[in-house]
């Protein structure tokens, strides 16, 4: 983690500031930790990433993904790839997304960042600035690491929940979340959470697999099952969306056999 990245922290308990306990004092933060003095909870910093979570202690859906993810961490980058072949290609399916962000040299949130497979498709533009990701798994980030250790990309990552984002707000100027969303423990609360730390007039930018196909997912892998004894609602999360946002628009994604197979939800926050 640079030392920098410091200013844009906050706790995601009670968002009061964060200070850095760092006995070398080098511009990156390889082992320390961060201490919030009002709620008086501490962070781990391991390996360059801030640990805001324990996966321990994670409940319901977030839990079980985290654990999911993890299990499956050293296949998903070729599970993508191959899933991505009839829609034409991983490159094809993931700039049909990433396309839509505004890319101004400013800083690029990515929630959910996994093993980082839209790093390259980012780091291509010209216009990309600052990236920093966070996702819920530690075993994906492992692999997020490798994988940017080896291309030399300047990506600041955090093992975090998106239902509460360890940022100040109005940090970053485009947010993203590809997949994941259907499976959160609180969409709504990690939708306000985006709107939050996103600047004024920035966009964000939400995909995810459609309701069919996420059902489809639940009858050979039983994702869905009654959590709670709630069923747990997969639609596209247009309606948690504040209506102050402008701009608001679904389009299908990933269409094979005629049919699309995801959506992409995009709306702006108001300047």
């Amino acid at each position: 983690m640079k030392r920098s990245t410091l200013e844009l922290l906050c706790c995601p308990s009670c968002q009061a500031e964060l200070s850095l306990r760092d006995e070398h004092g080098e511009e990156t933060v390889d082992e320390g930790g961060l201490f919030c003095s009002r709620c008086e909870r501490a962070f781990f910093i391991r390996n360059g990433v801030a640990c805001f979570i324990d996966p321990q202690e994670l409940e319901g859906l977030n839990r079980r993904f985290a654990r999911f993810y993890d299990r499956i961490s050293k296949v998903y980058a070729l599970f993508t790839k191959m899933a991505f072949l009839p829609m034409g290609g991983e490159r094809k399916a993931r700039k049909e997304i990433l396309d839509r962000l505004e890319l101004n040299s400013g800083r690029i949130l990515e929630v959910s960042i996994g093993s980082g497979e839209n790093l390259p498709y980012l780091f291509e533009s010209p216009g990309v600035g600052e990236v920093y990701g966070l996702d819920i798994s530690a075993g994906q980030l492992a692999r997020c690491i490798s994988f940017i250790n080896k291309r030399g990309w300047p990506v600041d990552l955090f093992l975090g929940a998106a239902e509460q984002l360890p940022f100040k707000a109005g940090s970053f100027d485009s947010v993203l979340h590809i997949g994941g969303i259907n499976f959160f423990s609180g969409k709504k609360q990690a939708i306000d959470e985006m709107i939050r730390v996103a600047r004024p007039g920035s966009k964000i930018v939400i995909a995810d697999e459609t309701e069919r196909l996420a059902q489809f997912f639940n009858r050979i892998a039983g994702f869905l099952r009654r959590h709670k004894g709630e069923k747990i609602d997969v639609a596209v999360p247009l309606h948690l969306v504040p209506e102050t946002m402008g701009e608001m628009r679904v389009d299908g994604i990933w269409k094979m056999h005629g049919q699309f197979h995801g959506y992409c939800l995009e709306f702006r926050k108001p300047a």
